[in-house]
């Protein structure tokens, strides 16, 4: 297994076979204590699985395996369809530092169906302090996706796959995958994109400091900036017809 860059991960066009770092690669002692989902717009919550929950978590499912502990990295996630149509989503991680600080704390996580791209994300938490809890909140501009498509990630259950990636200093510690399920919904009502704005933000808390590396822009409602250029969202639409198969 060798050494992957944030550069690698992002010329990834399909999901991987394997994990590109052990479980034991996590020498930062990283520990993930909540993470929840909500509709941007609405503020309404779609998910949420922490460490101060009791019983099963309504949405996802894990078939842990104290033999293999790739196991617990392995999730299953079962939303209603409505998730595909929400022109934007809001997250939010919190998670715990241990004793050595993180110059540059990074997330990429690549989405796919039946191994296309469908959408890709870049965000960087920046500086950790050693022993320190954060919040990493981000909200996720979703590309606006073909009704066939739609459709197609509906009847597929488990089709639809992500794998996220964690950089501690330019090196990758973690690896985590999910599989999805979109449940069909009676009166789900698709949504405009017009006017919603593009792009992703995430800040810190409680001894972390967030970098933004891509924010709104209130003129231009349908274009993200990243490193000061300028990217429209036309761009990464992805379309049953026109890229699948």
């Amino acid at each position: 297994m060798g050494d992957y860059t944030p550069d690698d991960v992002l010329q990834l066009d399909r999901p991987t076979t394997g994990f590109l770092c052990p479980f034991n690669a996590n020498v930062f002692g990283i520990e993930f204590l909540s993470f929840e989902i909500c509709d941007y717009e609405s503020k309404a919550r779609i998910f949420r699985v922490g460490k101060d929950m009791e019983g099963p978590t309504e949405g996802m499912e894990m078939d842990i395996d104290p033999r293999n502990p790739d196991s617990m990295r392995t999730i299953r996630y079962n939303f209603s369809e409505d998730v595909l149509r929400m022109p934007v989503i809001s997250t939010s991680l919190v998670f715990s530092v241990g004793g050595r600080e993180i110059d540059n704390f990074r997330m990429i996580e690549r989405h796919y169906f039946r191994d296309q791209l469908v959408k890709s994300y870049d965000f960087t938490f920046g500086f950790c302090i050693p022993g320190s809890t954060n919040e990493w909140e981000a909200v996720y501009a979703v590309p606006g996706l073909d009704e066939s498509l739609i459709e197609d990630m509906i009847n597929h259950p488990y089709e639809t796959r992500s794998d996220s990636f964690y950089f501690a200093n330019d090196t990758l510690i973690m690896h985590n995958k999910a599989s999805y399920k979109y449940t069909k919904e009676d009166g789900a009502q698709a949504k405009s994109y017009a006017h919603y704005n593009s792009g992703s933000k995430s800040r810190g808390v409680k001894g972390g400091k967030g970098v933004s590396d891509k924010y709104y822009d209130e003129d231009d409602s349908m274009d993200y900036y990243k490193e000061g250029e300028k990217t429209s969202s036309k761009e990464i639409q992805w379309s049953k017809d026109e890229d699948y198969y």
